[in-house]
This record gives C-alpha cells, structure tokens and sequence, in this order.
C-alpha cells in the first residue's frame, strides 16, 4: 500500500474529487493521474527544458526570445 502525506487543504481537494468525480474509489483515481501523466507529462518536462535553454542562451547573449519563439512555432506547425 502506498502512503503519502499531503497538506491539509490539498487532502481535502483530493478526498473531494475522489469521493464526486471516482464514487469514493481512491485506485480509479490514482489511474486516471496515471495516465495522465503519461500522456501530458513529458510537456512539462519540456516546458522547463525550453525555460532552461532559454535562459543560457540569454546568459551568452546568443540567440534573442523572438527567435526562439518563432523557431517553436514552426516546429508545432510541423
């Protein structure tokens, strides 16, 4: 069994959902988190990569946020 400590206002939040949106079942609700983490997780992750490579690239005076920004959009026009 897996235990974890949340804050007080965030068990509430979470007790709620799980008690309105899984009929009280805790496990459907660790899967649906599950699965989505998986399907949207890895955005985060590149969320902050970009963030970071952002930020050395504006260190070394490299490379300007507008061409990074265009770069991406023609990426996810891709």
């Amino acid at each position: 069994m897996i235990s974890i400590d949340l804050p007080r206002g965030l068990e509430k939040h979470f007790r709620d959902i799980v008690r309105d949106d899984y009929d009280g079942n805790l496990q459907a609700a660790i899967e649906a988190f599950l699965k989505l983490h998986e399907k949207f997780g890895w955005k985060e992750q590149l969320c902050k990569d970009v963030k970071s490579i952002r930020s050395e690239v504006r260190r070394k005076g490299g490379i300007k946020a507008q061409t990074i920004d265009d770069a991406i959009k023609r990426y996810h026009k891709v």
